[in-house]
């Protein structure tokens, strides 16, 4: 028996289904669940990136060209301090944390507007004290393919372990006269921006299906 080729239709209700993950994890997210961030990584990976033996559901839509919202910071290398492209700082009683902005805070955040894939995809919106830089790519599939997303690998590697496991970004602040490092995985807040780009992004393109 040959293969079944799966119809457009069909392809876009897979599409219709990974809004919705995106959607209900996001949520979740911001009620405190950070985990679920690993989820969304593996959701932007089925949505997004291509190789010789799968194809994304963009791609199988061809909506590859489609323009993406940026919302980082654009990466100065004449800054000697770590760049949170994606991220911001936040204090509270809680303590330090790092959060996704999604539509607020200063600067603005969409000066850039939207923007190729590649252009996006291969940004780099993150870079710790000691140079290592991160573009959405690098932080998607490693939460997604080697960090607990859809698969756990024994090794990391050395950047992106100095990241999460031994605060590379290093920001701290003071509480009760002691020095701490902000909470909250920066890979993880940096996921859920990247969520609401793509999802400010796509309601746009397939407004003539998706019900927001």
């Amino acid at each position: 028996m040959g293969k079944y080729c799966q119809t457009v239709g069909e392809i876009k209700s897979h599409l219709n289904e990974h809004i919705l993950f995106l959607e209900r994890s996001s949520k979740a997210y911001d009620e405190g669940y950070l985990s679920e961030a690993k989820r969304m990584a593996v959701t932007l990976r089925v949505l997004l990136h291509d190789t010789s033996s799968s194809k994304s559901i963009l791609f199988l839509l061809n909506k590859k060209n489609m323009l993406f919202y940026d919302t980082s910071i654009d990466y100065d290398p004449a800054n000697l301090l770590p760049t949170l492209g994606l991220v911001v700082l936040e204090l509270g009683p809680t303590g330090g944390k790092y959060v996704a902005p999604l539509d607020e805070g200063a600067p603005p955040r969409y000066k850039n507007g939207k923007v190729p894939f590649d252009v996006w995809w291969n940004k780099i919106v993150l870079v710790d004290k000691n140079k290592n830089k991160f573009t959405r790519k690098d932080i998607v599939l490693s939460v997604a393919d080697k960090d607990g997303g859809a698969h756990v690998d024994p090794q990391l590697d050395k950047p992106y372990a100095e990241l999460t496991r031994y605060y590379s970004i290093g920001w701290k602040y003071i509480s009760s006269g002691e020095e701490k490092h902000f909470t909250t995985p920066p890979e993880l807040a940096s996921i859920r921006q990247i969520s609401h780009e793509i999802l400010k992004s796509l309601y746009e393109e397939f407004s003539e299906f998706l019900s927001k």
